[in-house]
């Protein structure tokens, strides 16, 4: 069976203190590891600037994010939830719309999107049909007393990837057949169609319920859009091995301004895959079921071949408990895009003839996430949502109105431009009274 890493839902400013037992850049592994004695890793920048190894979308969203000032915040983005949505507006494309989207989102043609989107949906069927087999085999351990251990619980865990578009019918939205059976064949979308007024509350509903409840709502007001594309992306794994809550201890978290903060850390000494270079090192926790989570202190140069490259020795670990919620709108999410050629989409030039007979365009990209670690493992979630308006209709906010009010003295000029492209001044004066 698979056990592949979705990295893309677990990326963001994991900076946690990290106490090690063992310190060459690759450790050859020992049947019987001792641990050697324990050195705290010194924190000179805690910032993950370039994460090279990634996939050029990952990894040039990040740079980006922290080109935005978001380097000096706690954050976790999802791109794997971003590029599944943006699978959804790519479907219903055409023309240079669709390249340019294809191009940014870092495919070369629609095959290759949706091979990329099939090995992340196995991923999750994966994960959940080994989870199925552990919580068969605990079930029939509690049928058997003579192996069961008490106290065991039944095994538990999600993973999951939703989508679903959604048709605002006070606003004439409406999506061609053959888009619907499309996004439904290649992406398990359903389908909906609404009256403005229930659209809002329904879309909440399933980002709440597809998230199990991680993010509430996407939006208060969703009613002003004609067509919205939606993804989400669940996470609910245990440690492979995990803390103890006696071993939570709090203590001091140095900031990225170099200020001090009180944590809850959690401590566990065991069998890690561990990496260490020149200015950074990386531990990967296992999580049941095929997922890993790697954390980074400092700056690795390429976190593809880190983990590669990682080996297993005994290594004493120390992180914070997690708690972080992040929102990112038009400004990253359409900026990003525009970043990397794809302007089309988001004007009155934008093609999605394959999905509605209307004109419309991207007006709004929002991405919403939350991540939560506790002793017994992680929880993370993503939705990610394209809002569409007609080409001809986007809503726009109120322009700021100037003031030239010619209440007093002033001077005038009437000129004319040559084919020099020189300004010549025809008559020139003022009016003083």
């Amino acid at each position: 069976m698979k056990k592949r890493l979705i990295s893309g839902l677990l990326i963001g400013m994991l900076t946690a203190g990290m106490f090690v037992g063992c310190g060459n850049t690759i450790i050859s592994p020992s049947p019987k590891p001792v641990a050697a004695p324990t050195k705290e890793h010194k924190i000179v920048n805690t910032d993950i600037k370039v994460i090279g190894g990634m996939d050029e979308f990952d990894s040039e969203l990040i740079e980006f994010l922290e080109s935005k000032d978001y380097g000096n915040q706690n954050y976790m983005i999802s791109p794997t939830s971003y590029k599944a949505a943006l699978c959804l507006a790519i479907a219903g494309a055409s023309g240079d719309t669709k390249e340019e989207l294809l191009k940014a989102a870092g495919f070369e043609n629609e095959e290759q999107m949706n091979e990329w989107y099939n090995l992340v949906y196995n991923a999750t069927v994966d994960f959940n049909d080994w989870l199925k087999d552990d919580q068969g085999s605990v079930e029939a351990a509690q049928n058997n007393d003579d192996y069961y251990i008490d106290g065991e619980g039944t095994p538990d865990g999600a993973f999951k990837i939703v989508n679903s578009i959604w048709a605002n019918e006070s606003r004439g939205g409406e999506f061609k057949k053959e888009y619907i059976d499309k996004v439904a064949k290649n992406y398990d979308a359903t389908a909906a169609s609404l009256p403005g007024e229930k659209l809002t509350d329904s879309v909440n509903f399933w980002v709440n319920e597809s998230t199990n409840g991680q993010i509430e709502k996407l939006a208060d007001k969703l009613d002003d859009y004609k067509l919205i594309l939606a993804n989400a992306l669940y996470l609910r794994a245990p440690w492979m091995e995990e803390f103890e809550e006696y071993s939570t201890k709090e203590d001091e978290f140095k900031t990225f301004d170099g200020s001090k903060v009180k944590k809850d850390f959690m401590n566990q000494t065991n069998e890690f895959y561990y990496y260490e270079e020149d200015g950074g090192k990386l531990v990967i926790l296992p999580l049941k079921y095929g997922v890993k989570t790697a954390f980074v202190l400092g700056n690795i140069s390429d976190l593809d071949n880190a983990m590669k490259n990682a080996q297993r020795c005994t290594v004493d670990v120390k992180l914070p408990k997690m708690d972080i919620d992040s929102e990112f709108g038009k400004d990253i999410m359409i900026g990003y895009l525009n970043s990397r050629g794809a302007t089309s989409a988001f004007g009155g030039s934008a093609d999605f003839s394959e999905m509605t007979d209307d004109d419309v365009m991207i007006d709004e990209i929002i991405q919403k996430t939350k991540i939560k670690t506790d002793e017994e493992g992680l929880e993370a979630a993503a939705v990610t949502a394209i809002m569409m308006v007609e080409s001809a209709a986007m809503p726009t906010e109120e322009p700021e109105i100037k003031e030239f009010h010619a209440t007093e003295p002033f001077k005038f000029i009437v000129y004319t431009e040559l084919e020099n492209e020189e300004n010549e001044i025809l008559f020139y004066g003022q009016m003083v009274e």
